[in-house]
Parts: structure tokens; sequence; C-alpha cells
């Protein structure tokens, strides 16, 4: 009797493998999406206008985030990402004595491999990246003083490091896949390569802390690094 009971284990293990080995290989093994946070992002520095006292700051921005995820394990996946985000902003000073413009170009790519875990092998993901970033700056522009004519034309651009986690959901509308949905927040950290934009503008500024302060901030909570929150919108097949 025990030995009857020890053979149908045995054949209930086997069947039960059997079964998840069947589910996994129907399992869509291929997520494309598109992340609409950086254009969210974007769209805010768009909408932005201001004008007190003959300062005229207009802006505008645009930024995206495209992923392919394959499924390795059911429990485990990589991903592939590139980012951009790009912001322009103009500002203009018409007040007695002074007439000035100023051009602004703030833009930053990533590439991120990303390692992703499943630990209950459906919707909810633990995520670690590792990447490389790009942070690129431009200032154009002149300004008229009481006659005088100035002109700035100078810019920077930083390489980093890009490390960091987040945790999320990836919810398929369909039951073989189909469309994706994928809410997520984390946290990113850029180590700069060489010298970061702010420490470049600070020698140039014979070592000016409020300018390295002002970008460092730019680029560990805006363009590099972070908190994150990404929605992925896509495809799973």
């Amino acid at each position: 009797m025990a030995r009857k009971g020890f053979i149908v284990f045995i054949l209930t293990v086997f069947l039960a493998l059997g079964a998840f080995a069947q589910d996994f290989r129907s399992m869509p093994k291929n997520t494309v999406t598109v992340d609409v946070a950086p254009a969210i992002v974007g769209l805010a520095f768009s909408s932005m206008g201001n004008f007190v006292e003959g300062d005229d700051i207009r802006g505008n921005g645009f930024g995206i985030g495209v992923q392919y995820e394959r499924q390795l394990l059911r429990k485990l996946s990589v991903a592939a990402r590139f980012a951009y985000l790009g912001i322009d902003m103009k500002y203009s000073e018409f007040t007695s004595g002074i007439n000035a413009g100023l051009d602004m170009s703030l833009s930053s790519f990533s590439l991120e491999g990303h390692a992703r875990f499943y630990p209950f092998g459906e919707a909810f993901f633990l995520d670690g990246m590792l990447g490389y970033a790009n942070f690129t700056t431009d200032f154009l522009g002149q300004a008229i003083v009481d006659n005088r004519t100035e002109y700035v034309n100078f810019g920077a651009t930083g390489n980093y490091l890009k490390i960091g986690g987040k945790l999320g959901w990836r919810i398929s509308l369909g039951r073989r896949g189909g469309f994706t949905i994928e809410p997520a927040i984390g946290y990113y950290h850029g180590v700069s390569i060489g010298d970061s934009v702010g420490q470049k503008f600070s020698n140039d500024l014979d070592g000016e802390s409020d300018v390295k302060d002002a970008f460092d901030l730019l680029e560990q909570f805006i363009f590099i690094g972070g908190p994150r929150f990404s929605l992925n919108l896509g495809w799973r097949f």
C-alpha cells in the first residue's frame, strides 16, 4: 500500500512538472513597451510660461522611454531600455537699461540593462538596472546693458554610470499576453565618469559652488537619477 502511494506521489509530481513546463512554453516571451512618464515630464515644461515684471520664461520638452523584455524563466526576465529627455527654455528680460535673451538646452539619454525577478511568477516584479547615461547642456544668448553687448555661448557634457532599482506590476489584458500596462516606482542614481556637468561649470567659473549644486540637483533628480515613476504601455507576444 505504501509503495502504491509512493508511485502515485511520484506520478503526480511528474505530471505537475510537465504541466508547469507546458504552461511556461505557452506563455508569451516578449514584451515591447513605451514609457509615457518622460513624455509627461516634457509636457510639464512645454506648458510652462511666465511673464513677471519684464521677465519672460518659456519652455518646451519631450521625453520617451522604449523597452524590450525577454522572459527567460517563469520568474526571471531581462530587458533593454533606451530613454531620452530633452528640455528647451527661453529667458528674456526687458527692463530699464537691460535687453537680454538666453536660450537653454538640456538633454539626456540612457542605455540600460535590466534584470527582473517575479517572485510569484505573475505580475509583480523587482527590477535591478545598470546602464550608461549622458547629460548635455548648451547656453546661447546675449545681453545689452547700458548700450554694451555681452555674448553668452557655452555648454558642457557629462557621462554617467547609472544604477538603480524599482518594483512594479506587468498587467496583460489578454489571456495570453496582448495589450500590457506596466506601472512601476523606484530610484536611480548616477555616478559621474570624470567631471560632472556641474563640476565643469564650476571649474569655468572659478569654483562657484552654487552653480555646481544647481546642476547636481538637475542631474540627480531629473535627468540622470532620483525617484522614478514609469508607466509603460505596450504589447506582450
